[in-house]
């Protein structure tokens, strides 16, 4: 019985290694295909926006004010209360950059940040985070908006 084991276990090595080696195949595909991928995403960067999405401006604070205003205007009209709102005085030329902190109720504050993004001009959130407050949810974001002068 003891001779038997060690064929038992040769040919259950051999049985399980067709399935191995595809799956090691498919590894190296899906890798190179991430690769590939970063590669091409690199070369060619998305445009953030289109001119004619822009709003008028003066000037990189008349951007940043324009902006802040139709924040506030969306949030007192959601029920949402701001708690910080700053402008990013290093933002490039064409982009207005705000930093927010804004609370309320779960439904409130997710459909605020909805409104924001659907709406017009368009207002991105270049990085965002949602966490939980007393009485609801807090959302700490980074606001990106191109402007034309």
């Amino acid at each position: 019985m003891t001779p038997r084991l060690p064929l038992i276990a040769l040919g259950l090595a051999a049985l399980l290694a067709m399935p191995t080696a595809a799956a090691l195949d498919d590894l190296a595909t899906a890798r190179t295909d991430r690769d590939v991928a970063r590669v091409e995403a690199a070369a060619d960067p998305a445009p953030l926006a289109v001119a004619a999405a822009a709003f008028p401006a003066d000037d990189a604070g008349d951007a940043a004010r324009r902006l802040a205003t139709r924040i506030r205007s969306d949030a007192a009209r959601g029920g949402v209360l701001i708690e910080n709102l700053a402008a990013d005085p290093a933002a490039p030329a064409p982009l207005a950059m705000l930093t927010l902190r804004a609370s309320g109720s779960e439904k409130a504050v997710v459909a605020f940040a909805d409104a924001l993004e659907r709406g017009g001009p368009p207002v991105r959130m270049a990085a965002w985070r949602l966490t939980s407050a007393p009485g609801g949810v807090r959302l700490d974001a980074r606001l990106v908006a191109p402007w034309r002068g």
